[in-house]
């Protein structure tokens, strides 16, 4: 199959597979944020056939946790932080964390500062800021999560690492700005764009494809047998990882070459729930 030009997925023969990992931000939710009222019923449908789903998003566990619970899911396991965490939605429990070398981590925040850019730490599932600006208010408000205010930002990941950091300022900026900060930590750590507004930065080696494969490997699954769905450049590498990567048809072009096949988001739950009825199988989910 050519990767990224298969939009007529209801056209596709499948067949059940044994993990659906999903984005959550402009995947699973609109970029308003909203749910389709279809989803939960696709959850449980993928559930019922005995098919595990995990969330895979660059979020921190408690906010992941909250909208998993908006979705019904409050059992199976969250990909959080790019792939630094892996941890269990029932109990809170973490099963997998790499956090940040606190060198480098105190040479990004010193390095956004001579930028003059905003930048999020998260430290023990907290998030962590030296300036409560109109960055910072964004992205509370964006998602929810309740922000603590320290005197001096490089010291506190000098002395408690972070797991993850995020800088935030305009689209356009974004674009311009993060071609040097890749080039910059090149082999040291994990330098991405998530939403149009962030650069993410987490330790070395983290992916979300990385973290899937660790949990296949827990599970006793195959990645073969995978279904990876997302929608931003963060997400290239589980598309390309799973044994079926599915693009949101809203997603920059880029993105959808990555993938196998091409799902509007608002059909994504009915794409679900053909995976759950679909004849099981020893072979790839699409044949």
């Amino acid at each position: 199959m050519t990767a990224g030009t298969h939009t007529g997925w209801r056209e596709l023969e499948v067949t059940r597979p044994d993990l659906v990992a999903s984005d959550l931000d402009g995947t699973l939710l609109t970029p308003e944020l909203g749910l389709s009222p279809a989803l939960s019923g696709a959850l449980r449908a993928l559930a019922g056939a005995g098919v595990v789903f995990a969330i895979c998003t660059g979020r921190m566990f408690g906010s992941a946790r909250a909208v998993a619970a908006r979705m019904g899911v409050r059992e199976g396991l969250a990909v959080c932080y790019q792939g630094a965490m892996v941890a269990d939605l029932a109990d809170g429990s973490t099963l997998y964390h790499t956090r940040m070398p606190p060198e480098d981590a105190a040479a990004v925040v010193r390095r956004l500062r001579v930028l003059g850019r905003h930048v999020n730490a998260y430290i023990d599932d907290e998030m962590y800021v030296d300036e409560v600006d109109k960055w910072a208010l964004h992205y509370t408000r964006h998602t929810g999560v309740e922000l603590h205010r320290v005197d001096d930002l490089e010291a506190e990941v000098l002395r408690r690492p972070p797991t993850k950091l995020v800088a935030i300022t305009d689209a356009e900026d974004v674009t311009r700005i993060l071609p040097d900060l890749q080039r910059r930590w090149r082999g040291r750590l994990f330098v991405e764009r998530s939403q149009p507004e962030y650069i993410e930065f987490a330790a070395g080696g983290v992916s979300k494809s990385g973290a899937l494969q660790w949990l296949c490997e827990r599970l006793g699954l195959r990645r073969e047998r995978a279904v990876a769905c997302g929608d931003g450049d963060n997400d290239r590498d589980m598309l390309r990882w799973a044994g079926l990567g599915v693009a949101m048809a809203e997603a920059a072009p880029r993105v959808r070459a990555a993938a196998d096949v091409v799902v509007p988001r608002a059909e994504l739950p009915d794409f679900f729930v053909r995976l759950a009825a679909a004849p099981a199988g020893t072979a790839p989910p699409v044949t």
